[in-house]
């Protein structure tokens, strides 16, 4: 008999999780075709470095768990989220690594340095993901000093342009 797993309030079998990751692959991964969607849970389980996965369904279920919380909508976030589960987990095994016991000065600093790179990484792939989700963070820009010279013109306040307006007559300026 297949041991039973708690998933929220519900115990499952490991069975009916392989069976829901299967049915829920394309809306867990934001692909339209199954094909997709199996090739990027399946790359995020064997990206899954520490702990191990126990067996092949582990890593599907653990992959597919990971994946979902990322919520890509489609392939390209997909991808990104994919490589951005590796660069996580991969950072922290290397961190680990740094602080195993008996652990050579040389080996904590390569340790360190691997796991500084992909941490920038995943902070890189981060600010990708925003984008494209388009939550990204605008930037904001203030003017302190303002010098308007004889004949030129300036406007104070917020400015947006939602169209082209019509120019004035010259005429109607003086």
């Amino acid at each position: 008999m297949a041991e039973p797993l708690v998933v929220g309030a519900k115990k499952k079998t490991r069975k009916q999780l392989i069976d829901e990751v299967v049915k829920t692959a394309c809306k867990v991964t934001g692909t339209q075709h199954l094909d997709a969607a199996d090739r990027f849970i399946v790359q995020v389980g064997y990206a899954l470095v520490w702990p191990k996965p126990k067996d092949a369904d582990d890593h599907l279920i653990r992959a597919s768990a990971l994946i979902a919380e990322m919520a890509p909508q489609n392939v390209t976030e997909a991808m990104l989220a994919t490589q951005m589960i590796a660069a996580n987990d991969a950072a922290l095994m290397f961190l680990r690594r740094a602080t195993l016991d008996n652990q050579t000065f040389d080996g904590i600093e390569a340790n360190v340095h691997r796991a500084t790179r992909l941490m920038r990484i995943f902070n890189e792939q981060l600010e990708a993901m925003q984008k494209l989700k388009g939550k990204a963070s605008q930037q904001k820009v203030t003017v302190e000093h303002v010098h308007v010279h004889e004949g030129g013109q300036a406007i104070v306040g917020a400015v947006s342009q939602t169209g082209v307006a019509p120019r004035a007559d010259p005429k109607d300026q003086q």
